[in-house]
């Protein structure tokens, strides 16, 4: 019977190694779902600036990545506009727990400007 334990566990994990992306780990985004990213993305800057900020526009997304986690965590290389028309690439993340208040925490991290994280209802 022990045996048959190990057995299964050692299936189980060659399985999960097997995978291309592994388990809960993150996935480059294309086509229709890097659109349904790149809307995501904009709905939280349109919420954002309505707020207390910050105020940008997208510009391009440059790439993309998905993962499971308590949520869903999209992270993006994008090219954002600021309020003065300037163009700058920045990371962007957006931690999605749409079941909780504020569930959506935005982080914004452009070359020299501190980490800014804001969160928003879904």
């Amino acid at each position: 019977m022990f045996l048959a334990k190990i057995l299964v566990l050692c299936t189980a994990c060659v399985l999960v190694s097997a995978s291309p992306a592994g388990l809960g780990a993150p996935r480059n985004l294309e086509g229709q779902d890097l659109a349904n990213a790149q809307q995501r993305l904009e709905a939280s800057l349109t919420k954002l600036a309505a707020g207390d900020g910050p105020h940008y526009r997208l510009s391009k997304v440059l790439s993309a990545t998905s993962q499971v986690v308590s949520g869903v965590r999209n992270d993006y290389s994008v090219e954002l506009i600021d309020n003065q028309g300037a163009t700058k690439v920045c990371h962007v993340d957006i931690w999605s727990q749409p079941w909780l208040p504020g569930g959506i925490q935005v982080t914004f991290n452009c070359p020299n400007e501190p980490e800014l994280v804001r969160r928003h209802d879904a």
